[in-house]
């Protein structure tokens, strides 16, 4: 978008006026020193990149006599701002040819290795990116926990779990909690492969090595329910799912009807209303809220069940909540007494009054009011009035 290359234009020369003030002051320290400074390798590189003549800059900028932290840290930056902005033949350019040199130090040669990984992985090449990101972590540096992380996203992206778990077990990678989260997720990717290949001895494996590496591993626990739901083992699914969701509610959100079939063949039907009312209360997550009006509905009557819903809706308005209880006075065959409609009547008023009422056609922002110009992408005359899609399917009658 326009205000994001104007962020990144203006940032690059903030970096090369920055770069202009580094010169001088290496200049100085060398005159200090009694140095015949090589001003015009400096300068005149600087002054073709203010003048669009990028290229011929670039290569004296890297040919500079010598360079300090500073220096370093400056070109580092520059060919970042490259990178961000798709310019990566240069910023490969730039981070190989100072990655050639003979004078830096080992640290520096780790910090350009780590950007030349991430121009490669921008541009593509996956393969010399994760070879360096290799290199990183068995060099163990500082960049290392960057390294690991940077691969880690590479091999999920390629979807190679075998991989990322043959890493933490030889003990390359650093010992951090983001990263042994993002490990027990690819084991449990790996444990429900071997779910559908019905390699259930595996999957318990799996599923114990995950919470091994991480503790809180709420999947694990529900990888685990779903092997037991599968072998009709009820109250051993039931268990598992409850201690998923112990650890974090929103983890059995996908899988609420499987609970509560398994809560109801196991006939705890109370302990399945508490569990949904509870979820729906943490989470908002409507399929939970009408799944306990389901067990409502068979303790007691549809009328029962329409006055809780219209009660909870009440407090947490949505526009799927309203079609849920649609759904219900529809499938139930309900009729609505006044106070139950002027009650639907605050229900859709809190719904109308957080739906946004125009949205931006070029980027998507939403607003409650009309603007000329985008708040969020600053194009001009994008703002249309917003308008919800057409439902798809009709309840069975």
């Amino acid at each position: 978008m326009l205000s994001a290359e104007l962020f990144d234009t203006a940032l690059l020369y903030i970096l090369l006026l920055a770069a202009v003030a580094l010169g001088w002051t290496l200049g100085y320290r060398y005159a200090q020193q009694g140095k015949k400074v090589n001003y015009p390798d400096w300068i005149p590189s600087v002054d073709y990149l203010l003048a669009e003549s990028n290229d011929a800059a670039l290569e004296k900028l890297i040919k500079i006599d010598q360079m300090d932290d500073e220096s370093i840290d400056l070109l580092l930056k520059l060919g970042k701002s490259l990178r961000d902005k798709g310019e990566l033949d240069r910023a490969m350019h730039l981070h190989q040819k100072l990655f050639a040199r003979a004078d830096l130090e080992r640290s520096a040669l780790y910090a350009i290795q780590f950007e030349l990984a991430c121009d490669y992985s921008a541009a593509g090449l996956l393969d010399r990116a994760e070879r360096i990101l290799r290199e990183l972590l068995a060099a163990k540096g500082r960049n290392s926990d960057r390294a690991a992380t940077l691969l880690i996203e590479l091999l999920e992206e390629e979807g190679e779990w075998s991989n990322i778990l043959e890493l933490y077990k030889d003990k390359k990678l650093p010992t951090t909690a983001p990263l042994n989260r993002r490990v027990s997720h690819a084991v449990c990717e790996l444990a429900e492969r071997a779910l559908k290949k019905s390699d259930f001895l595996e999957v318990q494996q799996l599923c114990k090595q995950a919470l091994k590496i991480d503790s809180a591993c709420a999947r694990a626990y529900v990888v685990q329910g779903d092997l037991a739901f599968g072998q009709n083992e009820y109250r051993e699914a039931v268990r598992c799912y409850l201690k998923a969701a112990e650890i974090d509610e929103s983890s059995v959100v996908s899988v609420v009807e499987r609970m509560t079939e398994a809560f109801s063949i196991s006939g705890d039907k109370e302990g399945l209303k508490t569990h949904l009312h509870d979820q729906w209360a943490r989470t908002g997550y409507v399929p939970a809220l009408m799944a306990s009006m389901g067990v409502v509905v068979t303790q007691g009557t549809p009328e029962e069940a329409v006055s809780k819903i219209l009660d909870e809706l009440r407090l947490r308005p949505s526009n799927q909540g309203f079609l849920a209880l649609a759904e219900l006075v529809v499938t139930q065959r309900q009729q609505l007494d006044k106070s139950q409609l002027l009650q639907l009547y605050d229900i859709l008023r809190g719904i109308v009054a957080v739906e946004p009422k125009f949205v931006c056609s070029n980027c998507g922002f939403k607003a409650k009011e009309p603007h000329w110009r985008c708040p969020s992408c600053k194009d001009w005359a994008s703002i249309r009035p917003f308008v919800p899609s057409p439902a798809q399917k009709k309840p069975d009658i």
